[in-house]
């Protein structure tokens, strides 16, 4: 095949190639219809075929530039990283995130489940078995229980240094339930089963020592924000492990891109529910405030951030793309690979 036969056969191709990149310049590409999304990847996978043999067969023609340019245009619109708009921020907070989080409801549920059951039996089993408690805690706690009053009295004094280091904290727990999400969900699984685990020991220590109601007390207010926070990231990180476990119609590695994708963005979004947690639990929760007023203040902040949840979700499902790395509103791109 000479060079003037190998236009005429691909010229085509070409031309429909260019039109997608003017459609998708045009009304940018979240926009476009999956449908010609999908011809458009497709069109631009034949053309970097056509490229490599025009180099291949004719390395000094005006074709090979044509192609290239025509080629690095397509790439620009289809991988690079868009430019981060104001509005971007708009979408995810207003659309994107309470849209996953409905999407991500079973996920969120079973590590909401896995954290109430590793309470519970951790609470019942420290009750019976007294010695479980040395394992979660400590002897400083110990002391100030034992003298009949909390060891979170000392926040108090250093409310603002306490503030950010819980929400450090806290933040970093997040990261890191996500993140074991790349061990098939096993690490996730333990984290939160230590956790709760701890919680409920810790609980039935509090209520030997005659403390569990000022335990609660503590807890109620900061608790309606952190505990949802921590359950929505483990949540992330069981729907990270998913396709590992449960492979879609696409193949493993789309899969895991896609939830990744979508995890990420589901963790970032409760980074403001732990940044109101350390505040209220560095300030409010060991606070002489009344124990009616703090359990008003959660039953607050719970409702008001499920109402945004509910009002702000989309009911049909989809989401757009966000600063934190958008994903496709009806499933994998084709052009990741099949």
């Amino acid at each position: 095949m000479n060079v003037h036969q190998f236009i005429q056969s691909h010229q085509e191709r070409w031309g429909q190639l260019d039109a997608f990149i003017a459609l998708a310049s045009r009304i940018t590409l979240g926009n476009v219809p999956l449908h010609e999304y999908k011809a458009g990847s497709l069109l631009y996978r034949q053309v970097i075929a056509d490229l490599a043999y025009a180099r291949m067969r004719f390395p000094n023609h005006k074709v090979v530039r044509d192609l290239e340019k025509q080629v690095g245009q397509a790439h620009s619109l289809i991988y690079q990283a868009r430019r981060v708009k104001r509005s971007d921020w708009k979408e995810f907070w207003w659309k994107t995130w309470p849209t996953l989080v409905v999407q991500s409801s079973r996920e969120i549920l079973l590590a909401t489940g896995v954290f109430a059951i590793a309470s519970l039996f951790g609470f019942c089993l420290a009750t019976q078995f007294p010695v479980l408690e040395g394992y979660f805690i400590s002897p400083a706690m110990r002391e100030a229980m034992s003298s009949g009053h909390l060891w979170t009295e000392s926040i108090v004094k250093t409310a603002p240094q306490a503030s950010s280091r819980i929400a450090t904290n806290n933040i970093s727990v997040s990261i890191l339930a996500w993140a074991l999400g790349a061990t098939f969900g096993v690490g996730t699984m333990w984290l939160l089963v230590t956790n709760g685990l701890m919680l409920g020991v810790i609980s039935s220590g509090c209520l030997r020592a005659g403390l569990l109601a000022p335990l609660a007390e503590f807890i109620v207010a900061h608790g309606s924000l952190e505990l949802p926070a921590i359950w929505i990231a483990a949540g992330a990180g069981f729907l990270l492990a998913k396709p590992m476990i449960f492979p879609g119609q696409y193949s493993r590695t789309v899969e895991l891109r896609q939830a990744g994708k979508k995890s990420w963005q589901l963790l970032v979004g409760v980074i403001p529910m732990l940044l109101i947690a350390g505040f209220v639990e560095g300030f409010i929760s060991p606070s002489q405030i009344p124990a009616a007023t703090k359990i008003v203040l959660a039953l607050m902040l719970a409702a008001a951030y499920t109402a945004y949840i509910l009002r702000f979700a989309d009911p049909a499902g989809t989401t757009a793309e966000s600063p934190f790395g958008g994903f496709d509103r009806n499933g994998p791109k084709p052009s990741q690979g099949h």
